[in-house]
């Protein structure tokens, strides 16, 4: 491999077409690449810090094994045979179900079908996921409400209003950001709700600051507004829709001047932006990560989707467009499950673990600390640092440390991996071949569907491997080989790619991408309707009735609140709220690169200044955050741009670890979201 190699950076979720030169097999600099759909040239912090990822110092680069306090370098060989053998004395003593497996976000799902079928062949259904708390519960409300995802893959081109509803994208989607600006310079208005005045919200049009966890009693007072002046789309809501009348209402129970008083948002401004979303069109709204990990979750996110419904802005040029997905075969072998073996939660989160196959979160700790239902004895992690990105961290380590077998392939050694008993080095995407697909960011007439090789740029350094040859050689050792025939990844990526009749070598011909599918095309529903029971957006949810749950969206206080919770209000009289993202990071990864740490080299908390000057705090000092949890120590960041009872806290960080803060118990009761956003705290003087 020399020269020019082109690849998809992953060192996020966004994917953005990159051109590394290679020179006598080492990478010497990284170029977006211009041809590619998503970044057309385009790189943010973190793919322009790849190199500095790759030649870090600190990365692992052998196989390990704990012997008491200390570590002993081991063959990949050794490992694998100490790991198939514990797995192996665990399914016969245990059963099948006291595996479980926990997979990041940062390798796009590429493992998941490759861990799934390791897993159904096993006989354990215990697949851990941070989807409870980013993206997925966005995903199960769109499909049970409109029969597909519409909140990504912006149509910018078209769109005349743009709302970010706890979406900071100038942090978490820089390329997408300046297509916004772009879009705005156009006429586009831009609204931002969020406790927070971030950067994004400093270009905005409107900027509504909300109470942490008040989300769906601002979506329903916005519905009351666009109902009782008339401002939704008839045509569409008679021919598209059930459930209306009942909505209508639902929704008297929600006028601006209530909704100011759940919120703290003025009702006029409540009005207004009712106004500006239902007038201004077409328009696309957003729901960012914010909204995903609160205890209303769900019911938030119905009432959003119903919001983008019944204004007209489905599936219309510069609203929210419903993209079709890249068709893959199903390497999952999920017929060798047994139907009844269901994952853990799936007594309580039916709706989320049918759709996703994944316990969430808070249930996987919970149960791996409890022993209840049943016991949790081994652990395998695959790029996830549960220790910082999982709430609750002490319950987290108190379920990891139970476990008689914790396996942890990572780049780096992370609190997570420190717990270990085999640690695993892996290779970064530079070092390893893929595919991504990518729906929606393609121009007029072309496919809707961008499909994309990810070369390998370089050989892995030390002993790492890709984690799909872990999966390979873990599956062989276990007498699984015959159902990973494939003699390396290219050989299972052409299995998986048959549906679309495009190959490996055809991609690889075609570095930057080769577009599938029909042209971009707006109101399907027109002519297949919505892929729902009915046929239409589904307002009222006879399915949710069915489940006992509400059918129609409810506004119901955080289980944890100044309101639901005024005696303990008292003792920590301000709200927390944590997870806000960081353009350097991705989750709790990269600290360790200077090039990024450079841009934000220490954890913060954001406070009003109002609220330092009652707790005579002054700007830097170091200040205590307590929850019922426990309490980490950071420096103050004064704020005029944040709500004045809030205090934010990013997560992701060793020291100052906001999940110390957080509870897995608190989750939403549809799909079992912790609640990261609104928790009491207090915040004191460090001494």
């Amino acid at each position: 491999m020399e020269g020019v190699v082109k690849t998809v950076c992953t060192m996020c979720q966004q994917g953005c077409g990159i051109d590394v030169d290679v020179k006598n097999g080492k990478v010497m600099e990284i170029r977006g690449t211009l041809e590619s759909p998503g970044s057309r040239g385009r790189l943010c912090v973190k793919a322009l810090a790849a190199k500095d990822l790759q030649y870090d110092h600190n990365r692992l680069m052998h196989p390990m094994k704990r012997e008491g306090e200390t570590w002993r370098c081991i063959s990949w060989d050794e490992a694998l045979g100490i790991i198939a053998q514990k797995l192996k004395e665990v399914k016969e003593k245990y059963g099948a179900k006291a595996l479980a497996v926990a997979r990041g976000s940062i390798q796009e799902h590429e493992m998941d079908p490759y861990i799934k079928r390791f897993m159904n062949l096993y006989g354990t259904p215990n697949l851990g996921t941070n989807g409870d708390m980013c993206a997925h519960p966005r995903i199960l409300v769109d499909r049970l409400t409109l029969g597909a995802s519409s909140f990504r893959s912006p149509d910018l081109r078209n769109t005349r209003c743009m709302v970010l509803w706890g979406a900071n994208t100038s942090a978490t989607n820089p390329i997408v950001w300046d297509d916004m600006i772009d879009a705005k310079k156009r006429g586009a208005k831009l609204v931002v709700i969020d406790p927070r005045f971030t950067t994004t919200a400093s270009k905005a049009d409107l900027y509504v600051q909300i109470r942490p966890g008040t989300d769906s009693a601002l979506a329903l007072g916005m519905l009351n507004v666009i109902i009782c002046e008339d401002l939704y789309d008839k045509e569409f809501v008679e021919k598209w829709t059930i459930g209306f009348d009942k909505l209508v209402e639902h929704v008297r129970s929600y006028p601006p001047d209530k909704v100011e008083e759940i919120t703290s948002i003025p009702s006029m401004t409540i009005s207004e932006l009712a106004r500006t979303y239902a007038k201004t069109k077409p328009a696309y709204l957003e729901p960012g990560n914010a909204l995903d990990a609160q205890t209303n979750s769900f019911q938030t996110l119905r009432a959003i989707a119903i919001l983008r419904a019944i204004t007209g802005n489905i599936d219309v040029p510069g609203g929210n467009v419903v993209f079709p997905s890249v068709p893959l075969t199903d390497i999952s072998l999920k017929e060798r499950l047994p139907s009844d073996v269901k994952p853990l939660g799936a007594d309580r989160y039916s709706l989320f673990t049918d759709m996703f196959g994944f316990v969430p979160s808070g249930v996987l700790t919970e149960v791996m600390s409890t022993g209840k239902p049943y016991s949790i004895k081994a652990l395998i992690v695959d790029f996830s640092n549960l220790m910082l990105t999982w709430p609750n961290s002490k319950r987290t380590k108190d379920g990891l440390e139970k476990l008689e077998l914790l396996v942890v392939m990572d780049l780096y050694m992370t609190k997570t991996a420190e717990l270990a008993h085999i640690v695993l080095p892996a290779a970064t995407f530079l070092e390893k071949t893929g595919i991504f697909t990518r729906s929606g960011l393609t121009q007029p007439g072309e496919p809707s569907c961008a499909i994309t090789i990810k070369n390998k740029a370089v050989e892995p350094l030390g002993e790492c491997w890709p984690d799909w040859k872990f999966w390979f050689e873990l599956a062989k050792k276990m007498g699984f080989g015959d159902y990973f025939p494939w003699d390396d990844l290219e050989q299972s990526l052409d299995f998986q790619l048959k549906p679309t009749g495009i190959t490996v070598d055809e991609l690889k011909r075609n570095p930057n991408g080769i577009y599938y599918g029909d042209p971009i095309s707006y109101r399907k529903y027109e002519e297949k309707g919505f892929r729902t029971p009915s046929g239409k957006v589904e307002i009222y949810c006879e399915k949710l009735k069915t489940l006992g749950y509400d059918p129609l969206p409810v506004f119901r206080e955080p289980t944890e609140g100044p309101v639901s919770q005024t005696r303990l209000a008292r003792k920590y009289p301000l709200i927390l709220t944590t997870g806000g993202k960081m353009q350097a990071y991705s989750h709790s990864s990269y600290r360790g690169l200077s090039r990024l740490s450079a841009i934000s080299p220490e954890n913060l908390a954001e406070i009003h200044p109002k609220t330092a000057e009652e707790l005579r705090i002054e700007d830097g000092e170091y200040v205590i955050i307590k929850t019922l949890r426990g309490s980490i120590t950071l420096r103050a960041k004064l704020s005029d741009g944040i709500h004045p009872r809030v205090v934010s806290a990013p997560y992701g960080w060793a020291e100052a670890n906001a999940n110390d803060l957080t509870d897995n118990k608190l989750r939403d009761s549809i799909t079992g979201s912790p609640e990261l956003r609104s928790l009491l705290c207090r915040v004191e003087k460090s001494t």
